[in-house]
């Protein structure tokens, strides 16, 4: 017998994961953002939407990806089932040295580009999404703030307490204080 956790949409699906779920739950105001973005084209927000990520992947193009915690934690959570393969030949390598493999990952080293070369490729890659819709590729690029923003709707954003920015504020001029003074008693003269 096999216990497997699933969420449940208000709607009555069920999801496998909990992401998978929330991104059902906001696709109406995802597509909602959209079509007000795009003029009430529905055909044009389904594309968006179906083609999220080599949109996003486009303007990603040229920066430097640094992995985050959840990346992080996903390589321990596979390294460790990587360990428990020990009676494959093939895999014996990297299940003798698995510790070492999770402590160095990271993405691989990007060029840096331009502006007009970050939009070069992203123009390609949206091209290639597109079936070579040279005018949609256009149209993306230039809305390309108003989309991602879309992508974001419906994502409850967190509110900072407003006595913790006063606190963090009087910290960091405590902080300066603190500097410039250092500075000050460094430069003067000794008598």
């Amino acid at each position: 017998m096999e216990i497997m956790q699933t969420f449940r949409t208000p709607d009555g699906k069920f999801f496998d994961t909990k992401a998978e779920a929330q991104a059902h739950i906001r696709r109406p105001k995802v597509l909602a953002a959209l079509l007000k973005l795009t003029d009430g084209k529905e055909d044009l927000a389904n594309w968006l939407i179906e083609n999220q990520e080599p949109v996003e992947v486009s303007f990603e193009v040229g920066t430097i990806r640094r992995v985050t915690k959840a990346e992080r934690k996903k390589l321990e959570k596979a390294i460790e089932e990587l360990k428990t393969q020990t009676g494959n030949p093939k895999l014996a390598f990297l299940v003798e040295h698995a510790d070492v493999i999770g402590e160095v990952f990271r993405w691989p080293t990007v060029k840096r580009m331009t502006d007009a070369e970050k939009a070069t490729v992203a123009k390609n890659t949206l091209m290639a999404a597109s079936g070579n819709n040279a005018e949609l590729s256009d149209w993306v690029i230039a809305n390309k703030d108003g989309i991602l923003a879309a992508y974001d709707a419906g994502i409850e954003k967190r509110e900072v307490n407003p006595k913790a920015q006063e606190a963090l504020a009087a910290y960091r001029a405590k902080k300066a204080q603190e500097k410039l003074d250092a500075a000050g008693t460094t430069d003067a003269p000794q008598a």
